[in-house]
């Protein structure tokens, strides 16, 4: 495939992970960047087309990892939140399920 399509290719498919959000997509998406890129470098200088397609896909990029960071802080604050009130929910499941009144379900 010429640099230039693979180039769009992967910008597209990164783009549609992000408009999901499909965390593994990205993932999988991440990786294969991370393997194709140099193969794709080697063959020989980038012309002008594929030096845009390439600064495309950075930025596509650079907005997935800004998105998974986002992501992680609000799960890392999330977990927290779970974490400070175990003692609580270990309590009530400790006593079996009860209603809002207090009654067991």
């Amino acid at each position: 495939m010429p640099r230039r399509a693979a180039l769009q290719q992967l910008s597209r498919q990164l783009s549609a992970a992000i408009a999901q959000p499909d965390w593994e997509a990205m993932a999988k998406l991440s990786a294969s960047l991370a393997k194709n890129i140099p193969l794709l470098a080697e063959r020989g200088a980038w012309n002008a087309l594929e030096q845009t397609e390439l600064l495309q896909l950075r930025k596509i990029h650079a907005q997935a990892v800004k998105i998974c960071s986002e992501e992680k802080e609000r799960l890392g604050l999330h977990l927290g939140v779970l974490q400070a009130n175990k003692e609580g929910w270990v309590a009530y499941a400790a006593l079996g399920e009860y209603d809002s009144d207090g009654n067991q379900a």
